[in-house]
């Protein structure tokens, strides 16, 4: 976890550059490791919920442990499906980890469902992993394409070195 707070900050504090300037007021993070990306949230942006979720229960433990003082819920859960009601958040964050997602289109689909009609999905990675894990979707009309197919459309797309944040928006 030292690695993530060293050489992974950075690039999701890179990626929440992109963001307009807005006030989220619901945001989810998704695969929160030790959960130094949704402090950083919540440090940044005065929401009045911050969840974080990660399918590893001893992650979640450590980023409970080392954040319990934060107004921040930190849950185990599979973003494929959740249990959160439509339309439940204005922000959703993943760093590092849709190239990991066992099923991304299905998990897509939850993210659309659980995203406020005007919300945007973050998702900032180093771009190797992207096309070493979606070799397919490495070209930014290709995912915008896929994205498309699942109702979502992508509005931007941002490189440095080998960062690439994807801003998506609901169709």
């Amino acid at each position: 976890m030292k690695l993530w707070n060293k050489v992974y900050l950075p690039m999701a504090k890179w990626s929440l550059s992109f963001l307009p300037a807005k006030q989220f007021h619901h945001i989810l993070d998704i695969g929160v490791g030790n959960g130094a990306t949704t402090y950083y949230l919540s440090q940044r942006f005065k929401a009045e919920s911050i969840i974080g979720i990660d399918i590893s229960e001893k992650a979640i433990e450590q980023a409970k442990r080392l954040h319990s003082d934060h107004t921040i819920t930190f849950k185990q859960a599979n973003i494929e499906k959740t249990d959160y009601p439509s339309n439940s958040f204005d922000l959703i964050c993943a760093f590092q980890n849709h190239f990991h997602w066992n099923n991304l289109r299905g998990s897509l689909l939850e993210i659309r469902r659980i995203l406020t009609d005007d919300g945007i999905l973050l998702i900032g990675c180093e771009y190797s992993k992207v096309k070493y894990f979606l070799p397919e979707l490495k070209v930014p009309d290709v995912f915008g394409e896929y994205l498309d197919d699942v109702g979502l459309r992508l509005v931007q797309v941002e490189r440095e070195r080998d960062w690439v944040v994807y801003v998506v928006g609901k169709k």
